[in-house]
């Protein structure tokens, strides 16, 4: 064996070392990629205790949601709030659009009411205009002087308030009215309890 025979065997081995390192190094960083991707996901996975809520159609087409199929739909998080006998409710919070929930069942249009029900009875109508976060009156949360809203708010069914659950007396659902400024609006809109969401003529 001459002298550039043994070098090239040494520079091949010390090659394919190279080679092999830089697999493991490619395979680590992947799997801590994926295990990290995987772990956010997880942690920001909506979970839900036990509930029903009923969608109704204006065709009467009917849709009754459990914890896990809500959960599954496209949620939303932003500000509100109201003030009710001199209790102020506010806060972050996290739900599905009405208008999301609404097109379960149809949709509504602009000649449709949508009345919202809470398990202890109490209801609320919106027009079609409140339903797309128009005309609902709002409010500086500070100042409690009515303003006009510069971006437009979203009615949501609420499952989360600043990140956790709802109170019971206000959960497992309720009506929210949020936007990007946080202004309030009026308390009645905010039916607790929430079971029931159903499209009528207006």
């Amino acid at each position: 064996m001459n002298a550039d025979s043994g070098t090239k065997r040494k520079f091949n081995k010390k090659l394919l070392a190279l080679f092999f390192i830089i697999i493991v190094v490619v395979a680590v960083v992947v799997s801590w990629q994926i295990y990290w991707r995987s772990s956010k996901a997880t942690k920001s996975k909506i979970i839900l205790p036990a509930l029903s809520l009923t969608l109704i159609g204006a065709s009467g087409q009917q849709e009754i949601l459990n914890s896990s199929e809500l959960a599954a739909l496209k949620s939303y998080t932003a500000t509100g709030g109201y003030s009710r006998g001199g209790t102020i409710f506010g806060g972050s919070f996290t739900g599905v659009p009405i208008s999301t929930l609404l097109d379960l069942v149809g949709g509504i249009t602009s000649s449709e009411n949508v009345t919202v029900t809470g398990s202890d009875g109490y209801h609320v109508t919106f027009t079609y205009q409140q339903v797309q976060g128009q005309g609902l009156g709002t409010y500086d949360p500070t100042t409690g002087t009515q303003v006009q809203p510069s971006q437009p708010l979203t009615v949501i069914v609420a499952f989360y308030c600043n990140g956790t659950s709802l109170a019971s007396g206000i959960g497992p659902l309720t009506v929210a009215i949020v936007g990007p400024q946080g202004l309030f609006t009026q308390g009645k809109f905010w039916a607790y309890l929430l079971v029931k969401i159903e499209v009528n003529p207006a």
